[in-house]
């Protein structure tokens, strides 16, 4: 494996050191790209794949503050400027909700700040507490959410809650809606922290 100022690869040394600083991890930094937990633990120990694809590379070097050039590999030609980030649009009702799904709608990242590579966005099909249908909500399921973080808690593609959460135990996640406490097994459902909301 690389590691820091060794190695014969400087492109993985670079995502090391970088999610060293940031303190980021890597199967968190894969997540957020839309990649399997272990992606970034392979290309940067294993050398799988050989090189990071184009669109991933840029999305890893916003993630780590970094240059795309950084991340590029020798020989590598720069990438064209994108006429303009997307960010995968779920709706409820329609779309199955899940990490690692491509919904076919997207949105300019401009229109919803503080968007970043890896975040999605959820539109609400039906009334939940104070929001109403058609409410977008701006989620990161790439990064764990906190205890007073809002979550969208989705199960098997669909949203079973909204609300706050709470301190709970690796088995469950717990949290108040509606000023009922509610609760579902880790291994049934997730926990999406939402970064923003507004209507659509």
């Amino acid at each position: 494996m690389a590691t820091r100022n060794s190695g014969p690869d400087p492109v993985r040394a670079r995502i090391l050191d970088a999610a060293r600083d940031r303190r980021l991890g890597l199967k968190a930094l894969s997540l957020r790209l839309g990649r399997n937990p272990s992606y970034l633990q392979q290309f940067v120990a294993r050398g799988t794949p050989k090189r990071l694809p184009e669109d991933l590379r840029q999305a890893l070097a916003t993630m780590l503050g970094l240059p795309e050039a950084a991340l590029r590999p020798e020989g590598a030609s720069p990438l064209p400027a994108p006429p303009g980030r997307r960010l995968p649009l779920f709706r409820e009702g329609e779309d199955r909700i899940a990490s690692g799904v491509t919904p076919a709608r997207r949105l300019a990242m401009e229109e919803f700040a503080p968007a970043e590579p890896g975040m999605v966005a959820v539109m609400l099909a039906e009334p939940r507490g104070l929001l109403q249908p058609r409410h977008l909500l701006l989620c990161d399921p790439g990064q764990p959410a906190r205890v007073g973080d809002v979550v969208l808690v989705v199960e098997a593609g669909a949203i079973t809650g909204l609300g706050l959460l709470q301190a709970g135990t690796r088995e469950r996640i717990d949290w108040i809606e509606d000023g009922t406490a509610r609760s579902m097994a880790r291994s049934q459902a997730h926990a999406w922290r939402v970064v923003a909301m507004r209507l659509a």
